[in-house]
């Protein structure tokens, strides 16, 4: 419900290992993007919490504070300027989604690939349009366009009022990871049917929420989800969202700017 006015140099997480009896691959997520959409942006879980689900996964942060990366563990936060900082385990967001990942195809891409043919080739990798994907790229970049989200104050503006001033960013040549997932169509609402995907630089100095991107070169690794766990708020503005709104695909479509 606040916005940080420093950013913190410290970790919720980073070098974890997956507990004993935990699945790999398996997605656990707390409320949903339907709930975002209608301006839930109150934070419930705390970091230290998201971080025992999960050592790889994106989201926001409490009062929609910017944008979410977890990586090896590691919990990194982009606000309006783009610029990654770390993160405290007491923060809070109000929806990620994370998972243990253990990489079941690899493949090496040697030349380069849009948008439009990397999701291609991960969808033929997954082979199962009604499963969750899992997908990690490590390497270089021709270009990658970013956004984001920036903190918000109460009464909280709907998320498309929000996006419709938020910053965007373009990239060159660079190098760094970009991973998230795919979700089936029919869990739309739920989470964010395609692809959503975030991008963290090599120097762990830049990045955010992906909207367009053309690879160079590098390893591309997918897995495939077929558990799923998620955590509802159990607030009094969680009661009250619209979560069947009018027009959801395309209102989700904009917000994430696919």
């Amino acid at each position: 419900m606040s916005c940080l006015t420093e950013r913190s140099i410290h970790n919720a997480g980073g070098n974890m290992t997956r507990p004993s009896g935990v699945k790999p691959n398996r997605l656990f997520q707390t409320s949903t993007m339907a709930a975002l959409l209608d301006a839930v942006y109150d934070g419930e879980m705390t970091l230290g919490e998201l971080v025992q689900h999960g050592d790889f996964g994106l989201g926001t942060f409490d009062a929609l504070d910017g944008e979410m990366i977890v990586t090896e563990g590691e919990v990194r936060q982009f606000r309006s300027e783009g610029i990654a900082s770390g993160t405290t385990a007491d923060m809070k967001t109000p929806f990620a989604c994370v998972t243990y990942f253990e990489p079941e195809k690899t493949v090496t891409i040697d030349k380069p690939m849009g948008k439009e043919e990397f999701e291609e080739l991960v969808n033929g990798l997954i082979d199962n349009p009604n499963l969750f994907g899992a997908v990690r790229f490590t390497g270089e970049f021709e270009k990658v366009d970013t956004r984001t989200v920036f903190c918000q104050h109460k009464p909280y503006p709907g998320m498309l009022e929000v996006v419709a001033k938020q910053p965007t960013f373009r990239m060159g040549e660079i190098s760094g990871v970009m991973l998230g997932f795919r979700t089936p169509p029919y869990m739309q609402g739920i989470n964010v049917a395609g692809y959503h995907l975030h991008v963290l630089s090599d120097d762990r100095k830049h990045g955010g929420h992906v909207t367009d991107y053309r690879v160079k070169s590098g390893k591309l690794e997918v897995a495939r989800i077929s558990d799923l766990e998620i955590s509802l708020p159990k607030t009094e503005d969680f009661a009250k969202a619209d979560l069947q709104p009018a027009g959801l695909h395309e209102a989700i479509r904009t917000a994430e700017g696919g």
